[in-house]
């Protein structure tokens, strides 16, 4: 996210405005639904990006150096389907889920393989706000800069990987500094993994993802965090993690409740889980994106040939250096 009101990713070919919204000065947190957005569109099309800004009344001068003083959005969960014939609502089995938009977070830019599909006669749903106040009333709505890939373009990949961490069973002591938390799952499928995107809250210092392969344990990624910002780590194409299904892919958060964390409203507080600025979150809000034993067996080809060195194995591709399995051809025979 810029710091003015520009598109950080240039001028969108689609620009959506969701309505406006007033928070007093001083107020609980607030949770809704604020309705849904037209698209406008006559044809299906796949995003290559989309970039979620906040527009508000709140000066530039106002002497405050912390994100949640300038703004009144703390995240916005939101999809996208067709609408019903009276406009009202989108038809539920026609709902395409997209990245949530969180206060200083980047845009999301979806991979060559994995566009995401924004149908004709859809909308927008506003479905799930958590909007907060910053000691001054603001009025404020969000825009959607949405960039598309050609016509004509498809998708390789449609299926959606799963989700990591653990946003509701948590204990967070008082006062205590690298906290270690867990959360573990099995890969169901080959599963690629696109995106990488912490999701902590004030107590938050670090997230890291691991894949374990039988003995093998490879790092994927190690971000520190600040609750000041959101940020997601996009993969390469080429270099995206490529794990085989019975992989087990594990998210670590480290927490810091001390007096050493300026984030921490007071130290002497326990926290678990919940919705709340104050409660806590552990979850990686990136994406992945499962795959057929073929295609499995397509990308782990594609990047031998393009990795310079032969090491006993690579980080992120615990097979790729595996025997390449033999199939049986449709006259009874084999091939490589």
């Amino acid at each position: 996210m810029s710091d003015g009101e520009d598109w950080t990713l240039g001028e969108p070919d689609l620009v959506l405005t969701g309505p406006e919204m007033v928070r007093p000065a001083v107020a609980p947190d607030w949770w809704g639904d604020i309705g849904i957005v037209p698209t406008g569109l006559t044809e299906d099309r796949y995003v290559r990006s989309i970039e979620v800004k906040e527009i508000n009344d709140i000066p530039d001068d106002i002497g405050s150096s912390t994100v949640g003083g300038r703004y009144i959005w703390h995240h916005m969960t939101y999809s996208s389907g067709v609408l019903s014939e009276d406009g009202s609502f989108i038809l539920p089995e026609s709902r395409v889920g997209w990245p949530i938009h969180e206060v200083g977070r980047n845009a999301d830019q979806f991979p060559d393989s994995a566009g995401r599909l924004l149908q004709a006669n859809s909308a927008l749903h506003l479905n799930a706000a958590h909007l907060h106040s910053n000691g001054r009333e603001t009025v404020g709505h969000l825009e959607f800069g949405i960039k598309f890939f050609p016509r004509g373009y498809e998708p390789k990949y449609t299926t959606r990987g799963p989700r990591t961490g653990n946003g509701v069973d948590l204990d967070v002591l008082p006062g205590l500094p690298n906290q270690e938390l867990r959360n573990s799952v099995v890969l169901q499928e080959h599963t690629k993994i696109m995106a990488f995107e912490p999701h902590l809250h004030a107590p938050g210092v670090r997230m890291c993802l691991e894949a374990i392969w039988g003995h093998n344990k490879f790092t994927l990624n190690c971000v520190g965090y600040d609750h000041n910002w959101v940020k997601q780590y996009i993969y390469k194409e080429d270099k995206a993690p490529l794990l085989p299904k019975g992989t087990i892919l594990q998210t670590i958060a480290y927490m810091d409740t001390s007096d050493a964390n300026p984030n921490i409203a007071d130290p002497r507080n326990w926290a678990g889980g919940g919705r709340r600025s104050v409660s806590n979150m552990f979850i990686d809000l990136g994406y992945s994106v499962t795959m057929t034993e073929e295609q499995f067996q397509e990308e782990m080809a594609m990047r031998r040939a393009t990795l310079a060195d032969r090491n006993e194995y690579d980080v992120g591709c615990p097979l790729c250096w595996a025997p390449v399995p033999e199939y049986e051809d449709t006259a009874g025979g084999s091939e490589d």
